[in-house]
């Protein structure tokens, strides 16, 4: 009897070249249907709640698959990590309706981005956060981000090489805070997101607070849809992807009442 899996998965995105099957380089999917073929002998439809590019991190980002195994969902977890590369996990594991995609059922994601503040690039942390350096301001980045918050046209912050129907899309909710000496945390929740709108996002905050976009100016940069007028496309290190949301509560605190509760 076929059942609807989803999983809860991390990885490191150093170890894959993003998600989404690639013919020539190793992905998160492969890796995990290979395993999945290993324990269960049954070749699946993986399907991502996103499609996260090279290098970019997961701490909850949920998928879903058909599968006939008799494999009990509560030991699917334990059944492939043994199996997997050691920088990507099976997390949690729970049987979902038939119809359940944790695609295009998903209403939201959160993502962070962290900032390594320093004159000296760091070693240790160079793969989880983007080197900058120099005078930043964080109160102007922090001042920046109300501007961003609602439903708009974004189409200053996504970069070429994604065909969209709209470029329209919510953001509930934005946030900048310094939480060490050396690292600045972005954490930005919304419906849905740009092609790379979270680097432009991170790139444009980093200019304001380093003064090379002024804070007056920002609503008409965002209003003129102008790519060109942004802040840089930052590298993919520094953002994870924390969580996806759905109507119904899946893996703890990802339910559309969770969700509403961050634009409150």
């Amino acid at each position: 009897m076929e059942k609807n899996i989803a999983l809860q998965i991390s990885y490191d995105g150093t170890c894959f070249h993003g998600w989404q099957y690639q013919a020539n380089a190793f992905s998160v999917q492969e890796a995990i249907c290979n395993a999945w073929l290993d324990v269960a002998e049954e070749e699946i439809n993986l399907i991502g709640s996103s499609r996260t590019d090279t290098g970019v991190h997961a701490v909850g980002i949920v998928a879903n698959f058909i599968t006939r195994s008799s494999i009990p969902v509560e030991r699917i977890h334990l059944a492939l990590n043994p199996l997997l590369p050691e920088g990507v996990s099976v997390m949690a594991a729970r049987e979902v309706n038939r119809e359940f995609n944790s695609r295009f059922d998903a209403i939201g994601k959160h993502y962070s981005y962290y900032y390594y503040l320093s004159s000296a690039r760091p070693a240790i942390l160079r793969n989880l956060s983007a080197h900058i350096f120099g005078e930043i301001n964080i109160s102007k980045m922090q001042a920046a981000c109300p501007l961003f918050i609602g439903e708009k046209d974004f189409a200053a912050l996504m970069d070429q090489g994604s065909q969209v129907t709209t470029t329209i899309r919510e953001i509930t909710h934005l946030q900048v805070r310094q939480i060490s000496k050396e690292i600045i945390q972005m954490d930005v929740i919304g419906t849905g997101f740009l092609y790379h709108m979270i680097r432009i996002l991170a790139g444009t905050l980093y200019y304001v607070g380093s003064g090379k976009i002024e804070l007056s100016d920002l609503s008409d940069l965002i209003a003129n849809k102008d790519r060109t007028m942004m802040g840089k496309t930052m590298p993919p290190q520094g953002l994870f992807l924390n969580k996806v949301y759905y109507e119904q509560e899946l893996f703890g605190s990802d339910s559309l009442a969770e969700f509403n509760a961050w634009a409150n």
